[in-house]
């Protein structure tokens, strides 16, 4: 088949000190799109040139998409096309952030103190967030390694490069040193704040098997899961799951089979589903054997 030929337009204008612009398409030819289709969304802009007058106008209000959030998987291979770490070590620096609490969630959060950490460094010691100077480091390092110098010369670079890695940790930690008070106080208050809102946020019923406490959303390091625990935790074991996919949020009503706090599950490209997470109650039972119900029926055929 011949090429599909296809019309593309754009045109732009300025009304005072603002220009606007569009663009659209026409296929003329579809040649080889006949017998292949593919989903098009052709949108012809007519011709325009000189002075025009404008006959209908509006004004939109929108706001811009945030970026997508990083996988561990793309966060990764971030890392690596800046030259940051090692593929030894970049599994590790992310293993750490998780540890201890700075991000969560499989779609890369950053928490209250992973935030708070990087603005009270920013303000009073911004040199340790520095890209640079790991980079410089780093790209210095490669070189010896790829390099075909005499092993006396290459020996040498090495130790001028130690020798500077030596004096930018002499920087750091004096840097650091000076300020040190007003770090460790705003990132205790940092602490604090996530701690009540954390609180607050997840709070949920009185735990029915102590009686005493009320039980919680929480989150686990270690699993990377959220899950309900009962907030007299060593004293009362008393845990619930929750799906492993999405953000769980609260909705603020009850179920009406069991009077457990309903939630919802939010998982993109998903409708929303509002459950009850009581292992217990009728609606999960009827849940479970409808489910197996099916799974029986698929296995049959």
């Amino acid at each position: 088949c011949d090429d599909a030929l296809i019309d593309r337009k754009r045109i732009s204008g300025k009304i005072e000190d603002y220009t606007f612009s569009t663009s659209g398409y026409h296929i003329t030819k579809k040649s080889w799109m006949e017998f292949y289709p593919v989903r098009t969304n052709e949108r012809e802009i007519p011709d325009a040139e000189g002075k025009k007058t404008i006959k209908e106008s509006r004004t939109e209000e929108k706001e811009t998409k945030p970026p997508k959030r990083f996988s561990q998987a793309s966060i990764i291979s971030e890392l690596e096309k800046r030259n940051l770490g090692t593929k030894a070590t970049r599994a590790a620096i992310l293993e750490t952030l998780y540890n201890r609490g700075y991000i969560r969630e499989k779609s890369i959060e950053a928490t209250p103190v992973g935030i708070s950490l990087i603005e009270t460094l920013e303000k009073y010691s911004p040199i340790i967030i520095d890209e640079k100077l790991t980079k410089v480091l780093q790209d210095e390092m490669d070189e010896i390694v790829e390099s075909s110098k005499p092993v006396p010369e290459l020996k040498k670079e090495g130790e001028k490069i130690l020798e500077q890695a030596k004096e930018n940790i002499v920087e750091v930690l004096k840097e650091f040193q000076e300020k040190e008070s007003l770090i460790g106080k705003d990132l205790m208050n940092a602490q604090e704040s996530q701690i009540k809102i954390e609180r607050k946020e997840n709070a949920l019923n009185m735990c029915p098997k102590c009686k005493k406490n009320n039980l919680r959303i929480t989150y686990s390091p270690k699993n990377r899961k959220f899950f309900i625990a009962c907030s007299g935790y060593p004293a009362c074991k008393n845990t619930y799951s929750l799906p492993p996919y999405g953000t769980i949020k609260q909705t603020g009503k009850e179920c009406e089979k069991c009077g457990f706090p309903l939630l919802m599950a939010i998982q993109k490209g998903k409708k929303p589903w509002i459950f009850c997470f009581n292992s217990e109650c009728p609606t999960n039972k009827e849940r479970i054997k409808e489910y197996k119900k099916k799974l029986e029926e698929k296995n049959e055929k």
